[in-house]
This record gives C-alpha cells, structure tokens and sequence, in this order.
C-alpha cells in the first residue's frame, strides 16, 4: 500500500512530460533566435562554418547529410563560403577522387569571433540575472540536455 502511494505521490510531483517538452522547445527556439542575432553572415553560411570547425574537413555531400540538407544547397552555401575565403577545397587523402572542406584561418577567425560575441552576451545574462543557486540549476539543465541530446546512447 505504501509503495502505490509513493507512486502516485510521484507521478504528483512531477511535471507535465509533454507541457515540458513544448516549454522546452520555446525556450531552445528563443535562445536560438537569439544566438543567430549575433552572426554577421546568412545563418546556413555559418552553420557550416560550425559544422566544419567540429567535425573537421569533411565532402559537401557528408555536410549535407549532416544538416540533413540537399548536397546542392550545401554546394551553394559552401562557394559562398569558399567566395568569401572561409573555407577551402583540399585533396581528400583517403579517396583522390573527392574534395574537403576545410576551414581557412579566417574561417576559423570568422567563428571563434562568432562564438565569443554570442557566448558574452549570455554570460553577461546570467551573471546578472540568475542568483547563484539558478546558475548552479542552470548547469544543471545544460548537462541534462546534454544526455537528451546526445544521440550516440
């Protein structure tokens, strides 16, 4: 008898799983409108710009199928970004056949300026916005969004 009222006394306390998930979602969708507000280039140019800096050089179709994208979209978005000298076309040494990617050194320039000008703003947030307890919540929620998200387990 105790242990279905600690059941219920659980299912209780605990949240909505599908109001959290819709909370969650605008609150990401929020904070993600405003990271791009920082980028001084089209949003897909330095998405691959991101992309590339993780993953190292990588073929236009391996971008594309990452972003889960048409290879000729990334095509289009990666001579832009080889336009402007943010990425460059190497040999690929596995297969002389294909091409990669590879980030120049504006490239990378271009994104850890990008990082650290979006990184500040929320720094600067939550230093002066959160009490130290919500911080020590707050990384809380970025490690548990860190296991939701990581797809490998």
């Amino acid at each position: 008898m105790t242990t279905s009222h600690h059941t219920s006394e659980a299912r209780a306390s605990a949240p909505d799983q599908a109001q959290l998930a819709t909370d969650l979602r605008i609150a990401v969708n929020t904070l993600i409108r405003r990271f791009r507000a920082e980028a001084e280039m089209p949003i897909p140019q330095l998405q691959a710009l991101g992309l590339i800096a993780r993953l190292g050089p990588r073929t236009t179709s391996q971008l594309a199928a990452h972003e889960r994208m048409r290879p000729q979209s990334m095509a289009q978005t990666v001579a832009l970004l080889e336009e402007a000298g943010l990425v460059e076309r190497r040999p690929d040494p596995d297969d002389g056949r294909q091409q990669l990617i590879a980030l120049t050194t504006r490239g990378e320039g271009s994104i850890l300026e990008f990082r650290r000008s979006a990184e500040a703003w929320v720094t600067d947030a939550i230093a002066a916005r959160l009490t130290p307890g919500e911080q020590a919540e707050l990384a809380r929620g970025v490690e548990l969004l860190g296991r939701l998200t990581d797809l490998d387990q």
